[in-house]
């Protein structure tokens, strides 16, 4: 699969002080990749290079082929992104906020501003004042100007910020729409961690400006795994297990947190105990739970 983003030893030094070390990393076509990490990480400060708001200290950044260092407008050229927050003219509506930035490019064209707006689902409320919108009418403005250019990548900072769970799935399909139907690739980087877990392919983990990890979210290391057992009166077996594992016990069975070559045996040990199983299912570690093993936070707070 082609990759639309290349970073290549990417570090930012400010004041003598290095606060992003050797960064590598690529995005493929048509993935939605996710940006994770605590504050101060360095998600922004990644960000804001890639887009040509800061300036690299040491290596470079390659967009769809261009050096962000060696032909800037070629390669930013390729980038939609909305940093932070969107800023619009709240006195203007939502068309002529639209219709402003589409005159800063070439050969954006008045169907094409109607595509983006029918696309963020903005039709109806497109000529209301923008100080009339709601937060997520905003962000989905802030969505239509990023796409007015047809960017081949599109980089959104906390797009679901402040978003109720409503705007929160909307944004989830629009991000999907872009990926699968125009093959544009899309970095989002949040807080929202569940929200990660439902619309990212691959996921990188930042910590102190340093790549941890960059996995598949169906793939994130576990070193164990939690099971739920569904079974009949426990009784002698109910010390060994207590003795032998981390289990929890319930009123129709137990969870115990295991290997998963370790179920097979498990399971045959209660069965010559005499005891009924009547299901076994994993149960699978939150997104949440998976970055703080990681990031090795326990039980901080994250942002």
């Amino acid at each position: 699969m082609k990759e639309l983003l290349q970073l290549k030893n990417v570090s930012k030094t400010i004041r003598g002080k290095t606060i992003i070390h050797n960064l590598s990393f690529s995005v493929k076509q048509g993935e939605v990749f996710g940006f994770l990490g605590p504050n101060g990480a360095g998600k922004t400060t990644t960000i804001r290079m890639i887009v040509g708001l800061m300036k690299i200290s040491k290596g470079d950044i390659i967009v769809c082929g261009k050096s962000i260092q060696k032909d800037f407008e070629g390669a930013v050229a390729n980038i939609g992104a909305i940093v932070e927050n969107p800023e619009m003219y709240k006195f203007l509506t939502g068309y002529q906020n639209l219709m402003q930035y589409a005159r800063m490019h070439k050969g954006i064209t008045k169907q094409k501003v109607d595509e983006v707006i029918k696309l963020v689902r903005l039709s109806d409320r497109i000529h209301d004042k923008v100080k009339t919108y709601s937060l997520g009418m905003r962000q989905r403005l802030g969505l239509a100007q990023c796409l007015l250019h047809d960017p081949k990548l599109l980089i959104l900072d906390e797009p679901t910020n402040g978003l109720d769970p409503a705007g929160i799935r909307e944004m989830r399909d629009h991000l999907k729409t872009l990926t699968r139907e125009k093959g544009m690739s899309v970095i989002v980087s949040s807080h929202l961690l569940s929200e990660m877990e439902m619309m990212c392919d691959r996921i990188a983990i930042l910590q102190k400006g340093e790549l941890t990890t960059i996995q598949n979210i169906s793939e994130l290391p576990t070193s164990e795994q939690l099971f739920e057992f569904e079974t009949g009166e426990l009784g002698e077996a109910k010390k060994w297990l207590q003795e032998d594992l981390n289990v929890t016990f319930a009123e129709n069975g137990f969870t115990v947190q295991v290997d998963k070559e370790q179920i097979p045996l498990l399971i045959k040990q209660l069965i010559e105990e005499e005891i009924n199983i009547y299901s076994v299912k994993p149960i699978a570690k939150s997104l949440e739970d998976r970055f703080l093993e990681i990031t090795d936070q326990g039980g901080r707070n994250i942002v």
